[in-house]
């Protein structure tokens, strides 16, 4: 073995072990979603949702049974009007179709706004859709 292959494989390891530690952290909120929804153009069913704060983007897990899924969302900033604003998870929903729309989750970097889906722009254009905001509850630290 030579020196520069232990070295890559160290480094492999390293990148392994802190994707890893950062899933271990778990979710910085969890919310009981209470009907079926959607994020872009994949559909989610009704379950809890974790929540977790990761650089530019908001990761989601789910825990569906022995089923575990993680997506990370990325989209628009939100600067809070209020220090003290509080966990929320917003969707924009059109009759019994809803979408995740904005996710709040306490500390500096604020909120983040998704990016609509075509599919959403299209049901948004027939009739105004209205938001429906969910309290999540803070994970213990």
């Amino acid at each position: 073995m030579t020196r520069q292959w232990v070295l890559k494989v160290a480094a492999s390891c390293m990148v392994v072990l802190s994707g890893i530690c950062a899933l271990a952290q778990g979710p910085a909120m969890t919310a009981a979603i209470p009907f079926d929804f959607q994020i872009g153009s994949r559909s989610y069913g009704a379950g809890e949702y974790g929540f977790t704060r990761r650089h530019e983007g908001v990761m989601i897990m789910s825990n569906k049974g022995h089923i575990n899924q993680a997506i990370i969302l990325v989209g628009h900033a939100l600067s809070p009007k209020s220090k003290d604003r509080g966990p929320e998870v917003r969707f924009q929903c059109y009759d019994r179709q809803c979408f995740l729309s904005q996710i709040w989750i306490p500390g500096p970097n604020g909120g983040l706004e998704l990016l609509r889906s075509p599919l959403e722009d299209e049901l948004a254009g027939k009739k105004p859709g209205k938001y429906l905001a969910l309290l999540p509850k803070l994970k213990e630290q």
